[in-house]
């Protein structure tokens, strides 16, 4: 449901001698341009934390973490609504042992939250990601990572990952249990914008972001834009018989489906004209033919 997140607290006000003595503390004083003050900057690298930053200046404490690591101690397992309040409780219980602190839940806001899910798809992985790495998001371009391992569609302000998580897994050489654990996930990663997250809550609220209506909205505004194209395995002549009249059409969109599968939407968009493609892309929208050995669609079920 969710992995990686930043979440930060102001106005907070910790000891410099406090965090210059804690293991594995780094400091750097700077000059803010802005204000003209010197600000010191600590990080600290924390076991079960992962990364903890502080800035004096704005008394801002940061915090990187994975909640499923957190949780269950790898991001392998996903973690529900359910676990959210345990999330806030395990970061509660640690700064006040580190800092002697207490912060209330609803003061945390969020810079970073990363939604994901794991698709079992068993020995189809690689061909969801070849499928995958062939089309185009709006807004966003296309990479393909890998071979066939990770497709990434990304902006500026966004990132949606799908990739192979056992291949992932294996290259941090988890155990082996894990790996097995890991076998046949297709891997949803999704980095929402700002704006996104500024729709759910405007001051991004730690509380009020990190729950399933916006997980919902995120991962059904990626899926909803996924196109699977279809094999014509199962066509007959009896089918082309009784459509003969739209054949030309059926031409068409068989000629445009082989392209769509062997090539990237960045190259068939170089290949027509702009409204010659928004046509072709249009007709494949409208046209039923018999499909067979398509990939089924994504999706989630909790």
């Amino acid at each position: 449901m969710f992995d990686t997140v930043v979440i930060k607290a102001r106005p907070i006000y910790l000891e410099s001698e406090v965090l210059l003595s804690m293991k594995n503390c780094k400091s750097v004083t700077f000059l803010n341009k802005e204000t003209g003050v010197l600000q010191t900057r600590y990080e600290i690298y924390d076991e079960q934390l992962s990364y903890i930053k502080y800035l004096d200046g704005s008394q801002t404490l940061s915090i990187q973490v994975s909640i499923p690591k957190l949780l269950c101690g790898n991001n392998v397992n996903l973690i529900n609504q359910h676990d959210i309040p345990s999330f806030f409780e395990g970061v509660q219980q640690r700064i006040h042992q580190l800092f002697s602190i207490s912060i209330p839940h609803s003061e945390w806001l969020i810079s970073r939250a990363d939604i994901c899910w794991n698709f079992q798809v068993g020995k189809d992985v690689g061909e969801y990601v070849r499928m995958l790495s062939k089309q185009k998001l709006a807004f966003k371009n296309t990479r393909s990572y890998n071979q066939d391992q990770t497709v990434e569609f990304c902006n500026k302000s966004s990132r949606i990952i799908f990739y192979d998580k056992q291949r992932q897994i294996q290259k941090e050489k988890a155990s082996p249990e894990l790996v097995e654990q890991s076998k046949g996930i297709l891997r949803l990663e999704i980095k929402p914008s700002n704006s996104d997250m500024k729709k759910f809550s405007p001051t991004k609220n730690a509380v009020e972001l990190l729950g399933k209506p916006f997980f919902d909205y995120m991962t059904a505004k990626v899926l909803n834009e996924i196109e699977y194209p279809s094999s014509v395995s199962t066509m007959d002549s009896s089918w082309l018989m009784g459509n003969k009249e739209s054949i030309s059409k059926i031409e068409t969109l068989l000629g445009f489906q082989v392209l769509q599968n062997m090539f990237e939407e960045s190259t068939l968009r170089q290949l027509f004209t702009s409204s010659t493609y928004a046509n072709r892309k249009t007709l494949a929208k409208k046209m039923t033919i018999p499909k067979g050995n398509c990939l089924e669609p994504l999706v989630i079920n909790q």
